[in-house]
């Protein structure tokens, strides 16, 4: 199964996310903080990053755009924990060329086969 890793600052999403994938095989590790993304990216090798765009000082675009031009980070799938302007958030995706956003307003009781998507 694939890595997760989930980087939000919302530990009540963060511990449910958890469960449900674990429950799921997948393996999970956590960041809740924008402190280390990068030593903690080296560290796991992550296949999949759910990421919270909002979370408070944390530059998104130059995160986003250190691990996706990262030669070790080439085949991950990056998936955004919106809230928010859906259309706004799909424009941003594709700007970014990031794999795709998954709504936190509907929960996570559909993320594992939203993730399955991309490993059809």
């Amino acid at each position: 199964m694939p890595k997760v890793m989930i980087l939000d600052n919302q530990l009540s999403d963060v511990f449910e996310l958890e469960d449900i994938l674990k429950a799921a095989g997948y393996e999970v590790c956590s960041l809740t903080g924008p402190y280390g993304i990068l030593s903690k990216f080296d560290f796991e090798k992550p296949d999949i990053l759910l990421f919270n765009p909002d979370m408070p000082n944390v530059d998104t675009d130059t995160v986003l755009s250190t691990l996706m031009t990262a030669s070790t980070m080439s085949k991950m799938i990056v998936v955004l924990l919106c809230s928010g302007d859906e259309e706004a958030i799909e424009q941003y995706c594709k700007q970014m060329n990031l794999h795709g956003y998954y709504m936190k307003e509907s929960g996570y009781d559909q993320i594992v086969d939203y993730l399955k998507l991309f490993y059809q």
